[in-house]
């Protein structure tokens, strides 16, 4: 966490994801904002404009499957068996993040995800990834997620509102030719 891009890619990350949830109705504390409640290794995305060091888009991930099982299930529901998955072969990705009322974001959006989604492909190519939709009127969330290629695994309360969870196998997905 020594070097300059690593420091800048988290400072991006913090600054979109309070941008991103300063409005929503999720119940958070501090640590949701500094990761200091990650007691596991894991990964930043930031799609940022170089030029004007501007970030557009973050989110983080991890494959320590006890923290995944712990977030997508809970006492009476088991949506994701996690053991039926060797260590590094599922990850989940959360607290997507950006700045959406910046004209660059909305310029480039459709550009900014394919970059996005090309980068989590990419470097995870032998693995699944789960993700949490919240479930929302008409379900425009979830029905991208389905657009994408993810299947609805189940749903659960997580900070006190109902999403979805979704899983993708993306070796099929990469292998077979399939564009994110």
């Amino acid at each position: 966490m020594c070097n300059k891009i690593t420091e800048n890619s988290v400072s991006h990350e913090a600054f979109l994801r309070r941008l991103a949830y300063k409005n929503t109705p999720i119940k958070t504390e501090e640590s949701f904002f500094d990761d200091s409640d990650m007691i596991s290794t894991y990964y930043l995305i930031v799609v940022y404009d170089k030029i004007q060091n501007i970030p557009l888009l973050s989110a983080r991930y991890f494959y320590d499957q006890t923290l995944i099982s712990k977030t997508v299930n809970n006492e009476t529901v088991e949506n994701l068996n996690t053991n039926q998955y060797k260590e590094g072969e599922l990850f989940l990705a959360d607290r997507l993040s950006g700045n959406t009322e910046h004209p660059v974001y909305i310029r480039n959006r459709n550009y900014i995800f394919s970059l996005f989604y090309t980068e989590i492909l990419t470097k995870n190519r032998n693995s699944s990834l789960v993700l949490m939709a919240r479930k929302e009127p008409e379900d425009k969330l979830l029905k991208k997620y389905l657009r994408l290629g993810f299947q609805t695994i189940g749903s659960i309360m997580h900070n006190e509102k109902d999403h979805w969870i979704v899983l993708m196998d993306l070796k099929k997905a990469y292998y077979s030719g399939s564009k994110t």
